[in-house]
Formats: structure tokens, C-alpha cells, sequence
């Protein structure tokens, strides 16, 4: 089997910003595949540049890092790009190896490879509102890949919605700290939220 296989069908719906159950279905996910939808609001009341500045910490991996996930990549999320995410600890680290499919100015989505527990596709992205809110989005697709995944059955839907708020609290913390440095070199701060 080849290593840059995706181990998923249908690819890339992740990039179109699928909504609602329908519109998954639609592009072809099918009931096998739980969908998972995630907005955190992460800044209130924020500036452009405080959202284009977290959707770099998110293609960078600094989101993910920051939130205590290990990443092996060779640099930032762009098409292509090979990633590999390390949960757990010691002898029990669960690998996730991706293939990042897209990548623009508000994040990026990747797809499964072998060897990952779920087969799926993944995205995150860092939007503003017009309020000037800025908020993580996260949207999957998924179905359990390996035996683990298969027996923890109704556990993995909550393990990623956990996953998911982690990278949420992380987002606050980067923001935060931003808003501090800005403000102690005469910058304006934005309110966290």
C-alpha cells in the first residue's frame, strides 16, 4: 500500500465549508463517517491582524503545539505537506500521519493516512465576524481506522470535541499573549473572549 494514499473517500469536503449534516451527505460522506463541527470564539471585538496572526499560529503548528500536541512536519501546512501528530505518552502515543490537501489565508484541511487511528479529513480555520469576534472552526469527517478507534466506539466523538476545546483554550492563550506584548510596546490590546 502506498504511504501517500489517503485512506478516505470522498476527499476534499472539508475545503468547501460544509455546514450542515445535508450538505455533508451531498458531497458524498456517507453514514459511516461521523461529522464533527467546532466553533470556539477565541478574541472579542478583534482586529483583522489579530485573526491573520492566529491563522499563521494554526499553519505553522504553533496552534497545535502550544496545545501540548507533538508535530513532526518539515514546515508550515501548505498542499502536499506531510504531518505527523503525536498524542500521548511513552509507549502509548497514538500517531496520526496527514496529508495537508489545502491551505489559504484562514488555515488549512488535511486527510488521513495509514497508520492513523481514524480515517477521515480534517480542517482548521480562523474567521472573523462582522462584530470583529475571531473564531477557531474546525470541521471532520471520520470513521474508526484501527482496532483502538473501532472498541472506544462512542469515546472518539468526545475525544476529538476535547481535542477541539484544547486547541481553543491554546488559541486564547497565543491571542492573549499577543495582546500583552502589543500593549506593553504602546500597542492597542483587543479583548479576549
Amino acid at each position: 500500500m502506498d504511504d501517500d494514499a489517503l485512506t478516505y473517500e470522498p476527499v476534499g469536503v472539508t475545503r468547501a465549508r460544509a455546514r450542515d449534516g445535508d450538505t455533508w451527505r451531498r458531497a458524498g460522506v456517507d453514514e459511516r463517517y461521523r461529522v464533527m463541527v467546532a466553533r470556539h470564539r477565541v478574541a472579542r471585538r478583534a482586529r483583522e491582524e489579530d485573526r491573520a496572526a492566529l491563522a499563521e499560529d494554526v499553519v505553522t503548528w504553533r496552534l497545535h503545539r502550544a496545545a501540548g500536541v507533538r508535530i513532526e512536519a518539515d514546515g508550515p501546512a501548505v498542499e502536499g505537506a506531510h504531518v505527523v501528530s503525536l498524542l500521548g505518552a511513552g509507549p502509548l502515543v497514538l500517531r496520526g500521519p496527514c496529508r495537508v490537501l489545502w491551505a489559504d489565508h484562514e488555515g488549512f484541511g488535511y486527510g488521513s493516512l495509514r497508520g492513523h487511528p481514524v480515517a477521515g479529513e480534517e480542517s482548521f480555520r480562523v474567521t472573523r465576524d462582522d462584530t470583529g469576534d475571531v473564531w477557531l472552526e474546525v470541521e471532520a469527517y471520520s470513521r474508526p481506522a484501527i482496532a483502538l478507534t473501532r472498541v472506544a466506539g462512542p469515546l472518539v466523538p468526545v475525544a476529538q470535541r476535547l481535542y477541539v476545546a484544547n486547541l481553543a483554550r491554546a488559541a486564547r492563550l497565543l491571542h492573549a499573549r499577543r495582546a500583552r506584548a502589543g500593549a506593553a510596546d504602546g500597542g492597542s490590546a483587543t479583548m479576549t473572549g
